[in-house]
């Protein structure tokens, strides 16, 4: 169900789309997008993915994780090498000629392996650790969301009173400081309200004010690269979602509170970093 629920919102998405949004198509003549740098991407992730879940079953040294890793780490260099080359690759480097789409990409990338941490560890820690059942649980976590939907209804204004980058730095650190204020609250006996609540609210205003500008940067490429430009925004997105699952599995091989403290300081870490790149490649900084 988790799954099929997908489907009618993505039926009605289809059709919302269709009537509402301007077309714009690509140039005759187009060159279909280069198969071997998908592939080679698709590899990248999986087998980084794959690995990380194993290491702690198989151990680090194991020459099944090390194989792994290394696998991963030479398709990622040929989804680089095809990247540079190729005709068509399935990740332009025209997109990255400008500071703001580059930053857009890799703050998305952090900033979502580190809210998809949020989103499982927070779920499980109330399940396995303080033993809510699924709908508290649910419930529970349903303050982030709502505070996220209040700030996002209003990210137009808020981008054009600060810009994007300030939204999105201050959205990324209150990532990091909910991470932080988990460590220091959250234990085993339950305490909800002073405990998980408030960095769920900062989670809320992190999703809220760092999405919209982050993703608004494909409005800083030309208008018939702007969709491309949003599919690499979303894949970043999607990738760093992966890899954040994939690390938060890796540290919490039990549900112990030391493995939720070492994951959330994978968030807080990742927020850090969204927000560092964020501002060494804003418009106008010189490294």
């Amino acid at each position: 169900w988790i799954f099929l629920i997908n489907v009618p919102v993505g039926i009605a998405t289809l059709v919302a789309g269709a009537l509402l949004l301007p077309e714009v198509r690509q140039p005759k003549g187009a060159a279909v997008p280069d198969a071997a740098s998908a592939l080679a991407l698709l590899l990248a992730v999986s087998l980084l993915v794959l690995a990380t879940v194993r290491g702690p079953g198989w151990g680090w040294t194991d020459i099944r994780t090390v194989a792994l890793f290394a696998a991963a780490a030479l398709a990622a260099a040929a989804t680089v090498e095809r990247t540079l080359r190729a005709k068509a690759p399935v990740i332009e480097k025209q997109l990255f000629a400008g500071r703001p789409f580059t930053a857009a990409t890799v703050a998305l990338f952090l900033f979502s392996a580190g809210f998809a941490i949020v989103l499982l560890s927070t779920a499980l820690f109330m399940q396995e650790v303080w033993h809510f059942s699924p709908l508290r649980a649910g419930v529970s976590i349903a303050p982030a969301p709502l505070t996220s939907i209040s700030f996002a209804m209003n990210a137009g204004p808020i981008q054009r009173r600060f810009g994007r980058t300030a939204p999105a730095v201050t959205g990324t650190l209150a990532m990091a400081l909910a991470a932080g204020y988990w460590i220091a609250t959250v234990h085993t006996t339950p305490d909800y309200w002073g405990g998980m609540f408030p960095g769920l609210i900062l989670v809320g205003l992190a999703g809220g004010l760092t999405q919209a500008p982050l993703f608004a940067a494909a409005g800083s490429l030309a208008p018939e690269r702007a969709t491309t430009g949003s599919a690499v925004l979303n894949m970043s997105r999607q990738i760093g979602s992966a890899v954040g699952v994939a690390l938060l599995v890796a540290l919490t091989p039990q549900a112990t509170t030391t493995g939720f403290d070492h994951a959330w300081s994978v968030q807080a870490g990742a927020g850090i970093a969204a927000a560092a790149a964020l501002l060494a490649l804003r418009p106008g900084h010189t490294p």
